[in-house]
């Protein structure tokens, strides 16, 4: 029996077990449940190889999924060399054996059967908290990902996200300035996406990591950003939402979150923008309203190291603080400071350039000024 298994299984049960862990990637469009199981009743990664059709179908699979598994079983010729081709390009292939996968992921029904990574996986020991939002978030929303980011980062937090514009990308660049983060694609580690994030993209590689499932040269489409979301939520020990409309992909995060036992917070926002309706209704489904990145520092029992980490103001001189009493954290207009502080043009804008280089403010679009959340009132 054993040498017809051998026979069966031809060239790839030469292969190490990691390997033909690789060459399972090869069904990354077949759900990963489905090909788990092919795996376990086959016995092992190294013996799905040259499963019959008949065998294929009492396992659910479709004829579609069955057409996957022939062309991959087409590339077994290949895949060795193929193997040490991605080895030689600085990407890592990280089985579900191997002691350095995700130990929180292990625990998901769907999870992956090995991740490719550019950089490192967050640490175990360290909290790992998922930040995702708006791609078109508001200003509002930008500060509030900065900070809270910033603030856990500082505190020892790994934050993850998945890169992409706005409350994704704010955040994970705010969480580099103290710490770590790790960014989770849609597609392969090789290819930034969106292409704008270079920066952060390389950045994320020196200090923490790029990860994702799916084989290297996969495009970034829609279809893959939902099984992305599963795999932000499956690595960390809370979700936090920031700015998400009532149908976005940040709702669906939730959703794998709540469904993988992972705490859920949302940021709340304003009653009259679309931005916040999805926020809102995660509160009232039971997420914990996050309010300052207190709340999930002492949930996390990080609070006494931010408070030693959190940075010190630059004083402000006496013109300085009769303008900032003006400036809340709605934008102002430059005419109505004029107005209200009773300072010539040329003072008032001295003033304010002063107290924007010291962090106070940040000029927003039209000539308007509002505080930033990025520095103690302490």
């Amino acid at each position: 029996a054993i040498g017809v298994l051998i026979e069966n299984i031809g060239g790839i049960c030469k292969m190490e077990r990691k390997k033909a862990y690789y060459w399972c990637t090869c069904l990354q469009m077949i759900t990963p449940i489905k090909v788990r199981r092919l795996i376990e009743e086959a016995g092992g990664p190294s013996e799905i190889f040259g499963q019959s059709d008949e065998k294929l179908v009492q396992m659910g699979f479709t004829a579609r999924e069955q057409r996957i598994y022939h062309e991959a079983c087409a590339m077994e010729k290949t895949i060795e060399a193929e193997y040490e081709k991605l080895l030689q390009s600085g990407i890592r292939f990280v089985t579900i054996e191997d002691e350095e996968y995700p130990v929180l992921l292990k625990e998901v029904a769907d999870r992956p059967i090995g991740l490719f990574v550019k950089g490192n996986l967050p640490k175990s020991d360290f909290p790992k908290i998922a930040i995702v939002g708006a791609r078109a978030c508001s200003s509002y929303g930008k500060e509030c990902a900065e900070e809270i980011a910033r603030e856990l980062s500082a505190a020892g937090a790994q934050i993850v996200s998945g890169m992409a514009y706005g409350i994704d990308c704010c955040s994970q660049k705010a969480a580099l300035e103290a710490g770590s983060s790790y960014a989770v694609l849609g597609g392969g580690v090789d290819i930034c996406y969106p292409r704008e994030n270079i920066g952060l993209y390389e950045k994320l590689i020196r200090q923490g990591g790029v990860i994702s499932e799916m084989r290297p040269k996969t495009r970034s489409i829609p279809v893959l950003f939902p099984r992305r979301n599963r795999i932000i939520s499956g690595i960390c020990d809370a979700v936090i939402i920031i700015e998400a409309r009532k149908k976005s992909g940040s709702l669906i995060t939730a959703e794998f979150a709540g469904e993988q036992g992972r705490s859920v917070y949302a940021v709340p926002g304003s009653i009259f923008s679309d931005l916040s309706e999805g926020c809102h209704e995660l509160i009232r489904n039971g997420a914990v309203l996050l309010s300052s990145p207190q709340d999930i520092l002492a949930d996390f029992k990080l609070e006494a190291v931010a408070r030693k980490v959190h940075r010190k103001k630059m004083p402000l001189t006496e013109i300085e603080q009769d303008v900032y009493r003006f400036i809340e954290r709605e934008p102002v207009h430059m005419e109505i400071l004029l107005q209200k502080t009773g300072y010539p043009a040329g003072t008032l804008c001295s003033a304010l350039f002063q107290m924007e280089l010291k962090g106070y403010i940040s000029e927003e679009a039209g000539g308007c000024y509002k505080r930033t959340f990025n520095v103690s009132d302490s």
